[in-house]
């Protein structure tokens, strides 16, 4: 049985200077083992938040991060490392990165090596393997249990972030605690790196010579030397508003370059242009004033790039989507899609924050796609305000830059329940 109170406020509050040393904090937090624990439910965007989170975890905080994962197929294509799907356990960057399955109960001595870790993080609701909850009430101080919920802009975000559920187990009473990322305080903040701002601005500095040169990373020698009016990235899921829009830019006067990371809207880009097949990597479609090309799967390093050198990013789910906003880039968000619609419910809420004055139909142009409807005749108004767009995107990240990140409010967390 369990129930939720309210979680004390002091506990996301900085650590009291009487309390400890700062000098005796970093090095519990340094000593100390994370276990995450990632289901991949579709797509890579779980495990995206998860892998970021463990690596600023391990470089800034210098936490022991072990990383469970449930497809191990899913991570390598993510990691592009198609060799890593056979390993069980290994070690990468520093990232104890392990297979687990909800099948396939962990062993009891895996299991009491779990309960020792100083914090258990499940991952977006995921449920702990069978009898972890019993290993942790056997230990003498329980781990910090966390779940760690998914992003969302709706305003009940910041009521129900810090409470915890208490969970009766025959030896004792475990709390568990709910950890909301948002945009706004009193929430858990955003994963956002040391120097991520920092590397989109250099990027940005000098964005012709960059574009230039990540064409030529990719592969795309030729279209280096081609005019190119309007650069855009397309990541997003299928959707029947594309027809409508690439039509629009195949009839418009301005050259358009479309780059297309391996994905599933690669089967959408195939109707458009009326083929059996999706495209692959490497290959080039060009019809009038309109150019796709079909680009590998990314690392996430890269993915940062391609968002900030473009004009215009079309992301989908949860981790392209934040990381398009550090890009301080005009974007579209297509949220993944729920039952009755939920997800426009989301998708407004964010949009509340993001542009309160929607006169630049920002929102109708976000509707219309998520919706899968014919969004062609929007974009011819919301192409002459991409400069606007894009004052507002550096504005927006500017204000999220202001609020402690995501991992930093899990340590700040963790350090003040000592």
């Amino acid at each position: 049985m369990s129930f939720i109170t309210e979680y004390p406020v002091s506990d996301f509050l900085p650590a009291s200077p009487h309390c400890e040393s700062a000098d005796s904090s970093v090095a519990e937090i340094q000593q100390s083992v994370w276990t995450i624990f990632c289901a991949v439910v579709d797509n890579f965007g779980d495990i995206g938040v998860c892998w970021r989170l463990a690596r600023q975890l391990n470089r800034e905080h210098g936490c022991r991060i072990d990383l469970w994962v449930d497809d191990l197929d899913a991570f390598a294509r993510f990691q592009c490392k198609p060799e890593w799907s056979a390993m069980k356990g290994t070690c990468i960057d520093d990232i104890e990165v392990r297979y687990w399955s909800m099948s396939h109960p962990l062993s009891i001595k895996r299991m009491a090596e779990v309960a020792e870790s100083a914090v258990i993080i499940e991952a977006f609701g995921c449920e702990l393997p069978e009898g972890i909850a019993t290993a942790m009430a056997s230990v003498s101080v329980a781990p910090l249990w966390i779940n760690l919920e998914y992003l969302s802009a709706e305003s009940w975000v910041q009521e129900y972030h810090g409470l915890k559920s208490m969970i009766s187990t025959p030896e004792k009473t475990l709390h568990k605690t709910f950890f909301f990322p948002g945009f706004v305080d009193g929430t858990g903040g955003l994963l956002r790196e040391k120097g991520l701002i920092e590397r989109h601005e250099s990027w940005q500095s000098n964005e012709d010579f960059e574009r230039a040169r990540l064409l030529k990373d990719l592969g795309l020698v030729d279209l280096c030397h081609q005019r190119i009016d309007l650069l855009v990235s397309l990541f997003t899921y299928e959707s029947a508003a594309l027809e409508g829009w690439f039509d629009t830019l195949i009839r418009g006067q301005e050259r358009v370059l479309c780059l297309v990371p391996e994905g599933r809207v690669l089967t959408s880009v195939a109707a458009c242009f009326g083929l059996d097949a999706a495209p692959t990597a490497g290959d080039v479609l060009t019809r009038a004033s309109l150019t796709v090309a079909a680009i590998p799967f990314l690392s996430q390093s890269e993915y940062d790039r391609l968002l900030s050198l473009c004009d215009f990013n079309l992301v989908r789910g949860e981790d392209s989507f934040v990381r398009a906003q550090w890009a301080g880039k005009p974007f579209l968000w297509h949220i993944y899609p729920q039952h009755d619609d939920v997800h426009m419910l989301k998708l407004d809420a964010f949009l509340r924050l993001y542009s309160e004055k929607d006169d630049c139909g920002l929102a109708r142009f976000w509707h219309c796609w998520n919706l899968g409807e014919d969004c062609g005749d929007l974009w011819h108004y919301l192409r002459p305000q991409l400069p606007r767009l894009r004052e507002q995107a550096r504005e927006w990240r500017q204000k999220l830059a202001q609020m402690p990140d995501l991992a930093g409010n899990l340590v700040q967390l963790y350090r003040n329940r000592q």
